[in-house]
């Protein structure tokens, strides 16, 4: 009976991660299936801006074009620059240790989801980003356009603050106030920035399906 009892436990204890984590795709999944869809705007807003999102299968940045606001606010990438500034939000550890996602440790992967570890906002310099095959295009109002700048600005605090450089020349690391966890991870980032801006996103996106989902091609 003693040993029975014990290999019960045991038994347990090992089933006891693989629930949690098919719980925890299946409440992905479930809110990803069901959308917020955004109010259309009324007639005298015409759709003039347009934001991209660049994804890969485990993460999504938000693209924007370069102007001088983002020229005065991260000079150290986009001095004398025209193009595009990728937006990216994630794991502070993964994103200085991980330049491609072969690179990812087991133990890196499990710290960063279970408990709240320090983030990093990584940015991204393209002349040109139209020849990407994983590239969505948002064409929303000015309104929404400014609602977007805002909360990535919020995202780096105070003020954007260079912390590291990239991976190399086109590309660095600045500081965020932001948590990384299970239920906040980067592409959550880009899904809550999209849909504070009143654009059709799933209620939430912990992959970068979720995020693309409902975006027109």
């Amino acid at each position: 009976m003693k040993i029975s009892s014990y290999i019960r436990k045991g038994i347990k204890i090992i089933l006891l991660p693989f629930l949690l984590i098919l719980f925890y795709f299946m409440i992905a999944l479930l809110f990803c299936w069901f959308p917020k869809n955004h109010i259309e705007p009324s007639p005298q807003h015409h759709q003039t801006k347009t934001v991209y999102i660049l994804y890969d299968e485990m993460h999504s940045d938000i693209v924007l074009k370069i102007d001088k606001k983002w020229q005065t606010y991260l000079p150290e990438i986009t001095k004398n620059r025209q193009g595009y500034l990728t937006f990216g939000w994630g794991d502070k550890e993964t994103y200085l240790n991980t330049p491609t996602w072969s690179d990812l440790k087991l133990s890196t992967t499990l710290k960063a989801l279970f408990i709240n570890t320090p983030s990093l906002i990584h940015m991204s310099y393209y002349p040109n980003i139209h020849h990407s095959a994983n590239l969505k295009s948002i064409h929303i109002t000015k309104e929404q356009y400014q609602k977007i700048e805002d909360s990535l600005l919020k995202s780096f605090g105070k003020s954007p603050t260079y912390y590291h450089q990239g991976y190399g020349l086109n590309d660095a690391f600045y500081t965020s106030p932001l948590d990384y966890n299970l239920i906040q991870t980067c592409n959550t980032w880009s899904g809550d920035i999209l849909r504070d801006a009143n654009i059709s996103m799933s209620y939430w996106t912990p992959f970068s399906a979720c995020v693309t989902k409902n975006l027109p091609n």
